[in-house]
Formats: structure tokens, sequence, C-alpha cells
């Protein structure tokens, strides 16, 4: 025989149990406790009183108002009216307990929808054989002449004036922007960038120019896009002095507004302006901030040429939602044909690596010369020329 130990203890038990012997014990004691329990039984009504166990008085429920009791102002100090508990009411549980039903205060308001941001301004061109003429809603008579706005519906210069670019969205084409400014200055020379450049290079005129209602139209007829050279406080002002009208950082904004509106009367249908100089006024934020949002005010574009290597413009410009960008190579600095050639030579290789270069020249003869046959060939050596207006920073879109 196995011997006992606490493992099989247990089992052995069991076994013991479904023995033969032990079940029939097992009945006859069952037997004999119900003779001695059915007197009782019969005592307390038998099955009747089973079936009361049963019986469950109907539950009651108590309907809960929804409009929420007054609160007196003179029973709660003010500082504690935040404080008051919703008054609560007991209600009675189907399965026999109780549960406990908050009151709605009343106080909720629902919540206002979000204003509707006003629908943005629709690009509308003008037509070519129209370019050459301001748009009426785009004008307004300053003191000294007409000067660009935003129109009642919301157009901008910036867009109306624009010349669409070839490819638009960033599908991978390495693009180029040229500016050639100084235009007006020289007759010749305007003359022959207005001639000889392609439609896609953006032209920029100095206000002191002469004819330049008619290099403007003859510009516009062409295609080209337009900017509007600024005279802004060098360093070294005034012994380098940019030209009457000038902006200057320690003006007061009125005098600087008067002369801003002088230059822009100059000439019309421009997308933008264009700093000439300016490496005083530039590093200059407060002085700068209300004449960039006179520009985004009138729907314009600010174009830096790139000269001035501590400017603010960039950070000024994002704060008056002001459509920006920045030069990246000045392409005659250094007035040779060869020094121009490896300038354009590195404006390409720059498109190519990263998506875009921009290039800034003056109306040299050389500089329009070279910039043409580069412009000619850029297609053949997969370089897209684009107007500035399709590269800004615009906060707008």
């Amino acid at each position: 025989m196995e011997p006992e130990n606490e493992y099989n203890k247990p089992l052995k038990g069991i076994a013991e149990k479904n023995q033969p012997g032990r079940s029939r014990g097992a009945y006859i004691g069952l037997a004999i406790a119900l003779l001695f329990a059915l007197p009782l039984f019969q005592f307390y009504g038998g099955f009747g009183y089973i079936a009361s166990l049963f019986e469950r008085e109907p539950v009651r429920v108590i309907e809960v108002s929804q409009t929420p009791e007054p609160v007196e102002p003179a029973d709660v100090e003010p500082e504690q009216q935040a404080k008051v508990v919703p008054s609560r009411e007991h209600v009675l549980d189907p399965d026999g307990g109780d549960f406990q039903q908050v009151k709605p205060l009343g106080n909720l308001e629902p919540l206002k929808p979000l204003p509707t941001p006003p629908p943005k301004a629709p690009i509308r061109r003008q037509e070519q054989g129209l370019a050459h003429l301001p748009d009426e809603e785009l004008a307004e008579r300053g003191a000294t002449g007409v000067i660009p706005k935003r129109s009642k519906d919301g157009l901008r210069a910036m867009d109306v004036y624009s010349r669409q670019a070839d490819t638009e969205g960033n599908f991978g084409v390495a693009r180029v922007v040229l500016v050639i400014g100084g235009m007006g200055i020289s007759q010749t020379s305007t003359h022959q960038a207005v001639q000889n450049l392609p439609p896609s290079v953006t032209l920029a005129f100095a206000p002191y120019g002469n004819s330049l209602k008619r290099w403007m139209q003859d510009s516009r007829k062409k295609g080209h896009e337009l900017l509007l050279q600024i005279p802004m406080e060098p360093i070294d002002y005034p012994q380098n002095n940019p030209g009457p009208h000038t902006l200057k950082a320690n003006a007061n904004l009125q005098e600087n507004i008067a002369n801003l509106h002088w230059s822009m009367s100059r000439i019309s249908n421009y997308v933008g302006v264009m700093n000439y100089l300016g490496n005083n006024l530039l590093t200059q934020p407060a002085s700068l901030a209300p004449i960039f949002a006179e520009f985004s005010k009138r729907g314009l574009l600010f174009f830096e040429d790139g000269t001035v290597k501590n400017s603010v413009g960039a950070g000024v410009a994002i704060k008056e939602l002001l459509p920006y960008a920045k030069g990246h190579i000045l392409l005659d600095n250094v007035r040779s044909r060869a020094a121009i050639g490896e300038k354009l030579i590195k404006l390409a290789e720059q498109a190519k690596r990263t998506g875009l270069a921009i290039g800034v020249g003056n109306a040299f003869p050389d500089t329009i010369d070279l910039v043409a046959q580069f412009a000619q060939q850029a297609k053949q050596n997969g370089i897209e020329i684009t107007p500035i207006s399709a590269i800004v920073n615009d906060p707008e879109k």
C-alpha cells in the first residue's frame, strides 16, 4: 500500500467517498433528515412561504426635474458661488439598491462657432493686351501722383501685375530668378534690356529715370514683371547719397511715408518694391516696420537685393505679413564679362543643387548681354527662368 502523505491524502479521500458502502449510508441519513423537516415545512405554510420569498414590491422611480432650483444670491457669498454643490435626489435602482443622480446646474452655454476666415482673394492677372495700363481698382490718387492700393475685394498689385510662372508648384524644377535693376537711368541700356531680355526676366526701375511711363509700358507689353527701386539710407549717408526722397532711419514716420509715396507714384503696374542701398535703414527694425507695413497694406511684395549682410528685413517682413524674398548672388559687383559669366555659372549650379537661385544685376551693357544669352540657353540646360512673384514667401498663400 502506498504510504500516506500531503500530496495523496485528498485524492485518497475522494476515492473512499466513491466506495459503494459509504454511498448507502449517506442515503439513509438524508431520508431521516427529511422525515424530521416535514412537520416544520407544513407549519410555515409549505410552498406558499417559499413563493413569498421571491415576491418583491414594485419599483417606484422618482422623477427628477431638469429645471435647476434657483440659488438666492443672499444665501451664498460671492466668492463661494462657484463652489455651490448641485442638489441630488435618491432614485431607486431596479436591482434593489439606490444611486444618486446629479441635477444639471443650468448655467452651461453652447459653444460659439469659430469665426469663418475671410475667403482668399482670387488671382486675377491683367490680359496681355491691357498689361501696360494701370488697373483702376488698384490705383489711389496721392499727393504726388497715383500710388498702388488693394482693391475693395482684396486684389493685390503683386497678383494682378504678375507674370505666371512656366511651372507652378514644386516638381523638382531648377528655378532661376533674374532681377535687373537701374532701369530708366540710361536710355540706351534700358532700350537694350527691354528688347533683348526674355519676358521671364524681372526688371526693376529707379524712380529718378527719364521717360519712365514709356519704358514701363514697353516692358509690360513685352510681358516683363516689374519692381520699383526705393532709395534707402546707407551707413555713410549723406556722403553716399542715394538721391532725393531717401528713406532714413532717424526720420519721423510722416516724412518717410511722404518720400515713399513720391517714389511709388513715379511708375505703375509693378508687383513690388526693391531696396536701393539701405545698409543703415535695413538694420533698424523700429524704423523699417512701419515702412514694411505700408507695403503690405498696399498689396506689394518686397525684394531685398542681398547687399546688406546684417539686414533684419526677413524678420520684419514676417511680423508685418509682407511677401518677401532676398537675392542670393550679385552678378556684376565686379564689372567684367569674365566675372559676370562665372557668377551666372554659380547661379545655375545653385539652382540645380537647391531648386532655386536668385541673381541680381544692373542695366549695364555687358550684364544685359550675358544675362540674355544665359536666359536663352536656360531651358536646354535644365533651368527655368521664373518671375520674382512666383517664389516670394507670401503669408497670404
